[in-house]
């Protein structure tokens, strides 16, 4: 009977995250079980899972922003998402985490290229979990979750920060990895930087200013969040509510970067992945169609690993075309690290260029 109440006791700790518990046995004397997990607190404002010790103590600044976690409301909806995402959705934060080890080599450079935050590498993983042909109900598609007119429209005002793809019957650059990563980071630049903001009763400006209201505007688009600024009279992305997808669109964002930044802490464990790297040969012209089949036996490798690097062309495709509608292209091929110069010798041995 002893042994019982102590088994439903440490279930009892298990579901509760309760530090402490006192029993009391039948021959009258008590025993103290402990549960030790640094993560699990009482459910303090409902939540199993708190912030950091490091954060409480100093703050928490993220994308540059300072995020004023001693609001009260701030700190629940951060809270809210972190406890979501590690008891509701906690392996495909796993698998977040994984994708994001592995693609960090490719995307941060493109970041660091544009001057944007590293935390910017965490909302590809909401948008689309780093998956190259995920598709919304609305019809965003690859990477970064770009809706066909976005992609082929850019900026009219700034070459610098053209974020223009090519969508074709045989290539989709959205579900490319590096340029969507270009496009989706010229993008936020010049919402941030260059896009002119006009709020009711303030000077008209050129960007946000501020990174938390540019990713928010990535996602409810910039027209409706500069609507809401100047409805509530607010430059803040705390000070006034935004849809419901918006909503939890920034704290989800901000809670993947702290859960990354704190796996220890959260029990978050993740084996290590071999980065994506891989060579890439532009602006080549081609002789002749070049499949992946094709591909795959000069570089002494399997059709699925070339288009594992080459997404932008639809697996129903399989091919680099020579001519569209009696066009000559140009492609950037992606091919195993290490491979360019015999992919080059290949190519001229077998007729695709000229020697």
């Amino acid at each position: 009977m002893r042994n019982l109440v102590k088994e439903r006791a440490v279930a009892l700790l298990a579901l509760t995250g309760v530090c402490a518990l006192v029993l009391l046995c039948a021959d009258g004397s008590s025993a103290k079980m402990v549960c030790a997990a640094p993560h699990f607190g009482p459910f303090s404002n409902g939540f199993r899972y708190e912030f950091p010790p490091e954060l409480r103590a100093k703050g928490l600044v993220f994308a540059g922003e300072k995020i004023p976690i001693q609001r009260a409301d701030v700190r629940d909806r951060i809270l809210k998402e972190i406890n979501y995402l590690l008891m509701d959705r906690r392996s495909r934060v796993l698998l977040w985490l994984a994708r994001s080890d592995a693609l960090k080599s490719v995307i941060l450079p493109v970041l660091r290229k544009y001057q944007l935050p590293h935390e910017f590498l965490y909302l590809a993983a909401i948008e689309s979990s780093y998956d190259s042909r995920a598709l919304s109900s609305a019809g965003a598609f690859g990477y970064w979750q770009f809706m066909k007119a976005t992609a082929t429209r850019g900026p009219s005002d700034c070459e610098q920060y053209d974020w223009q793809m090519s969508i074709t019957k045989w290539k989709d650059e959205r579900a490319d990895l590096v340029g969507s990563s270009h496009s989706a980071a010229r993008y936020l630049a010049w919402m941030n930087r260059v896009l002119t903001v006009r709020l009711p009763g303030k000077k008209e400006r050129e960007g946000f200013g501020n990174w938390l209201l540019a990713a928010a505007a990535y996602n409810a688009g910039p027209g409706r969040v500069m609507e809401r600024l100047g409805s509530y009279g607010a430059d803040s992305y705390w000070d006034v509510p935004l849809p419901p997808e918006t909503e939890a669109y920034v704290p989800r964002w901000i809670a993947i970067g702290i859960i990354s930044r704190h796996r220890a802490f959260f029990g978050v464990d993740i084996s290590r992945r071999r980065r994506v790297m891989f060579d890439t040969v532009r602006r080549i012209r081609l002789r002749k169609d070049l499949t992946f089949a094709e591909m795959a036996r000069l570089l002494n490798t399997t059709p699925r690993a070339i288009w594992a690097l080459n997404t932008q062309i639809p697996p129903e495709k399989a091919v680099f075309p020579a001519r569209s509608k009696r066009r000559v292209l140009r492609h950037d091929i992606n091919i195993p690290l290490g491979t360019r110069k015999k992919f080059l010798a290949q190519l001229k041995a077998h007729g695709y260029v000229k020697n």
